[in-house]
């Protein structure tokens, strides 16, 4: 019961600071019940000083649209300073999307590590979808793995041209680890170069043929050759094997006659 007590006051004192016409508006667009739930699980100065920045029909789509386990957890992770940015730099169907789909601590994180307007520019470019299903593939400390080893605008760059399926089959079928090396190596451009020429499935089938050293060996020793592509013909024609298809085609099969039986003389008595 003084829990509840001291719930309410909560409640009364939060509305009191915010002003009587924006604690009017708040109430009576979310209803008692929702702030009453809320202020039990957000310290009451923390969401006072929160909503003080944020606009009455902004934080009444905050509550409505993000479920409030979330919202507690988002306010929770995360500064109110990065939090109006995340919310004022995108459309509130975008960001319950991500609130939902991403855990409000590896957000935390992006932000931490690479600052909000990054992580927004991040979120952005790759598109809300893409960059979920991504972070479903790897995890945040991965990701930031891979920009910290090569940089923002190279991973946006490779990253944003591939699809999400391409994405999924690299990352399963080689993981990370390599993906800075080859871009070092070749830059993001002629890696994609690489990539739209043979695919995806026909790129990893290289790599794994050569293994990724031996490949950069080779990519090297072919960029010292004096090549002229006047000379690549339009066809080549490879031997056929002797099994194909083609090989066989008109020929006919040769029965060969049976042998008759010889009958064998009657033993003697």
């Amino acid at each position: 019961m003084k829990e509840v007590l001291v719930t309410i006051q909560n409640v009364y004192q939060y509305l009191e600071k915010l002003g009587p016409k924006k604690s009017f508006q708040i109430l009576k667009s979310l209803g008692y019940e929702k702030l009453l739930s809320l202020t039990g699980k957000v310290p009451k100065e923390r969401l006072i000083e929160l909503t003080k920045k944020l606009s009455e029909d902004t934080v009444v789509e905050l509550v409505n649209q993000i479920p409030e386990r979330v919202l507690v957890e988002m306010i929770k992770e995360n500064t109110d300073e990065d939090l109006v940015y995340f919310i004022h730099s995108l459309p509130m169907a975008e960001l319950a999307l991500v609130s939902r789909s991403i855990p409000p601590a590896d957000v935390s994180l992006l932000a931490h590590t690479l600052g909000k307007e990054t992580s927004v520019e991040i979120l952005k470019s790759l598109g809300m979808e893409k960059a979920i299903a991504l972070l479903k593939e790897i995890s945040m400390k991965e990701f930031l793995w891979l920009v910290k080893e090569s940089d923002v605008p190279s991973v946006l760059a490779l990253v944003g041209e591939m699809s999400v399926a391409d994405c999924k089959r690299w990352i399963k079928t080689r993981g990370l680890e390599e993906l800075p090396v080859i871009m070092k190596f070749f830059g993001v451009e002629n890696t994609l170069s690489i990539f739209g020429k043979l695919g995806m499935v026909k790129a990893l089938e290289l790599l794994h043929l050569l293994g990724t050293k031996e490949m950069l060996e080779l990519s090297f020793l072919i960029s010292r050759m004096e090549l002229n592509q006047k000379k690549i013909p339009e066809t080549i024609h490879t031997k056929k094997s002797s099994g194909s298809s083609g090989g066989t085609k008109g020929k006919s099969k040769t029965k060969h006659p049976l042998k008759k039986k010889t009958k064998r003389p009657p033993k003697k008595k």
